[in-house]
This record gives C-alpha cells, structure tokens and sequence, in this order.
C-alpha cells in the first residue's frame, strides 16, 4: 500500500446503485488498498446521491491516506445513468459526472450504467447477459464485438423488487389471496393494517408522498416475498410473473450474442436470490430455441467497476489480476 501510495498507482471503482454505493481502490496488481459503503448514489432513486457518493468515495480514500491525486483511473457504475444507445433521455448523466470532480483527481474517468459494471464483473469482460434486479432492473447483452444493448431498446422492462411487491399488493386487493396464505399475513404485518380495507388505505396515502421514499418501502418488502416463495402460493405466483418477464427480456437479447450456450449471469438483491434463480433457470431451459446457461458471476459489480478501471490505467487484466480482485472484492462485500 505504501508503494501504490508513493507512486501513484492504484485505480477507483464505485458502484453506485439505488440502496448502496460502494467504493474500492486497488493498486495496479488488483490488490486490496480501501473500500467504504454509503448510501444510495442513483440520483433516479435518492435525493441525496450526490451527498452520498462523495462522502462514500472521500472515505475510502481517506481511510488508506490516498492522495486523490495518486489515482490512475476510475470507472463508476450509476444506476440511473443511460448509455450512449438507451431509448431514455440521459437525464441525469450530466448530473452524475459532476459527482466525481473532485480536487486534485485528475486521472481519466469515465461514468457507465451499473449493468455495465455487472455485466464485466460476472462474465470477466466475456460476451454474455447479465440481469440486473434490485431497487432498478435491466437486462444488458455485450456481444463478442463489444456492442451492448439493453432489453429497453426493445421495450421491454422486466420489473425490480418494488414491481414484485406491488404485484403481491394487488393480488391481494383484488381477492386474488387466500387470508391463509403467509405472505397475506406477513404483507399485512409489514404495511402494519387489519385487514384488506386498511392495505388499501396505505396504498392510497403512499400514492402521494415523496416517490423516492415510497419506491424503497416497497422494495424492502420484496426479501420476505422470495422467502416465503416455497411455501406461500401468492408468492410464487407474483414471483413467476417477474420471472416469466424477466426470461422474456433474455430471450429477446439471447441471439445477439454468437456463444453457444449464451451465458446468463444475475447479480441484484433480488435476481441473485436463491428463488428468483431457480425460476428463472426453470424458464430459460424451455420454450425456446436458444441455448442459455445460468452462470455465477465471477465478480460483483464493483469488481466489474475496478476491473474496468485497470484497463482504462492500461492494466492487462489478465489471470492474476482477477484472482486479486476476487480477494478484494470479497472484502468489500463484506463490509
């Protein structure tokens, strides 16, 4: 650390996603140098993503005495961030660039969608899909010519934790539950109501109030769906709707990439749930001519983000360095 430090030599990767933004600064072998974890940094899902990036991004700077001007390249992946080919607007690119204008940090940069980090953390940088679900989803295809293209561009959108949860919601609403099942009883505990009267009430009262609160209110429900999936009917119903989305958007994205069989990886609170996966593997295996394998990432995003930020400082990224930044990773995660 003290060599990296003295030199220069050590890169910043930052996940940036709508619960958590995570940072990791390695030196240019993939080693661990520092990491910090703050809240979420897409300005699509938090009002205070700016305020939490950067206070993110300073502590792990902070915490390892690096000199910001020491780095040799760093790559973030934002939530909420469009890509050059992405049928929405980019409205708030310009917004997230100025997250990481910090003093004295004059080495190249360059901001990229989350799935885009995903995508190169899971499958080493190889031609693949990744499926994104958490507080956001999409579904993101690079082929073997480097090309990405989303499952939006195709309109299609598969839904994030909060769409399961209001897809339980209204099932519930509209009679669709039995009051026996336990996630009945568990939605009703959690919106704290009596009956289906009140939950509607809720519903209502949330329709308007700030839209950023009431997206995570949802979402943070969505753990006690895919864990009650086995054993509660509503819960495997509304997951399997998700699912059957989400495989549709695969599909769609499946034949712009030439390996045989197209790996598949998933990373996200919710995609990367144990229930989610083995529905989603159950859907992939039938009904369509395509070959695809569930595959487990060999990183997580923000492995993805330092990997990509290696190559931007002109690093080989072969073997070893991702053994490292495994190892790194591991730390990072566990924080």
């Amino acid at each position: 650390m003290d060599y990296a430090r003295a030199q220069g030599t050590f890169v910043i990767g930052i996940d940036g996603g709508g619960t958590h933004t995570r940072v990791a600064c390695v030196d240019l072998d993939g080693h661990y140098l520092s990491s910090a974890s703050g809240g979420g940094g897409s300005p699509m899902h938090n009002d205070d993503a700016e305020v939490n990036v950067r206070a993110t991004l300073a502590r792990a700077l902070e915490d390892a005495d690096l000199d910001p001007a020491g780095a040799a390249g760093l790559v973030a992946g934002m939530a909420g961030f469009d890509r050059p080919s992405s049928p929405t607007e980019a409205r708030y690119n310009r917004d997230v660039e100025r997250f990481f204008e910090i003093d004295g940090m004059t080495c190249p940069g360059t901001v990229v969608n989350d799935a885009v980090i995903a995508h190169h953390g899971a499958l080493s940088g190889h031609a693949g899909v990744i499926v994104v679900a958490g507080t956001g989803s999409m579904i993101l295809a690079i082929n073997e010519r480097g090309d990405e293209i989303e499952n939006g561009q195709f309109d299609h959108y598969a839904g994030a934790a909060r769409h399961l949860v209001h897809d339980v919601v209204q099932r519930i609403l509209t009679g669709e539950s039995s009051p026996t099942d336990p996630l009945y009883s568990a939605a009703k505990a959690y919106f704290g109501v009596d009956d289906v009267h009140g939950l509607r009430e809720v519903v209502l009262q949330r329709s308007s109030a700030n839209r950023n609160d009431t997206k995570r209110s949802y979402g943070d429900f969505a753990p006690q769906v895919t864990a009650l999936a086995e054993e509660s009917p509503l819960a495997d119903v509304a997951l399997r709707a998700l699912v059957a989305r989400t495989a549709q958007g695969v599909r769609l994205l499946a034949p712009l990439v030439d390996t045989d069989p197209v790996p598949v990886a998933c990373t996200g609170s919710l995609a990367s749930d144990p229930s989610f996966l083995r529905r989603l593997d159950q859907a992939l295996s039938s009904g369509t001519p395509r070959r695809m394998q569930l595959v487990s990432p060999r990183l997580h995003p923000l492995g993805g983000a330092a990997l990509l930020a290696l190559t931007l400082a002109g690093v080989d990224s072969n073997d070893t360095v991702l053994v490292a930044l495994e190892s790194a990773l591991g730390i990072c995660q566990g924080e």
